[in-house]
């Protein structure tokens, strides 16, 4: 090093998602510092949190206070044809994958939750928020963007009539008014907190019941989701050749 001068170390890039444990729930806490958008990074971190948490009871999902999660990343949505497929094609599986988790998994719905934010919700077990003045639904639609295969998929599986067709146009919900739509379960004071306890009991179900039963229920849902996301993913191998 040069005399006179001082290396500067760059400050690490902020993890979007961490992770602990809380008794036998692993808690997956996001948090990107802003509005928690879901890019490939965070869908990454998502997927190796839940790697290395493999062995635990159930899972929680939950984000900062105020926000859950507004969506998508736009800035991946409108990049390049390439980025835009692949943040799709890897949101879809990770949709899938909480879907069909054979391990319970509760959503701590801590504030808005907006177009993938809300399929979230949807991919979840059980999904707790908080009430205050918070939207909550999918807004793609009235922002210009076509919802995903998957996102259509399980509003078709979770969301009673005419909510269903809420997707179509755009609409969204308040926290309150998201119960009756099918969007979430309860509200509570300390989202997190319940959600931790809800996965808690939900752990204690014997687990080969639980998983046969969940599968059951949700195979013709999960098929349709996996078969969009193989159609997708070829289209994508195709455009790369």
């Amino acid at each position: 090093m040069t005399e006179g001068t001082a290396s500067v170390a760059t400050p690490p890039a902020h993890e979007p998602v961490s992770a602990c444990t809380v008794g036998i729930v692993a808690v997956l806490d996001f948090d990107d510092g802003k509005v928690n958008a879901i890019s490939r990074r965070t869908i990454a971190a998502v997927q190796m949190a839940l790697d290395q948490h493999v062995d635990a009871g159930a899972v929680v999902l939950c984000g900062r206070r105020g926000m859950f999660s507004a969506g998508l990343d736009l800035t991946e949505v409108r990049a390049d044809a390439t980025t835009q497929r692949a943040l799709r094609n890897e949101f879809m599986r990770l949709l899938l994958r909480l879907f069909t988790s054979d391990v319970p998994v509760v959503v701590a719905c801590t504030g808005h939750a907006l177009a993938g934010g809300a399929a979230v919700l949807l991919a979840a077990d059980r999904r707790i928020g908080v009430d205050g003045p918070y939207k909550i639904g999918f807004n793609e639609v009235a922002a210009g963007v076509a919802l995903s295969n998957a996102a259509v998929e399980l509003a078709r599986y979770r969301l009673p009539m005419p909510a269903f067709e809420s997707i179509v146009v755009g609409d969204v919900f308040t926290p309150k008014s998201a119960i009756a739509a099918g969007l979430l379960d309860q509200l509570a004071d300390d989202p997190r907190t319940a959600a931790i306890d809800a996965a808690t009991r939900l752990a204690t179900l014997d687990r080969h019941a639980f998983s046969a039963t969940k599968h059951s229920a949700r195979r013709h849902a999960a098929a349709a989701i996996e078969s969009a996301l193989e159609r997708a993913e070829s289209r994508a191998q195709r455009m790369r050749r």
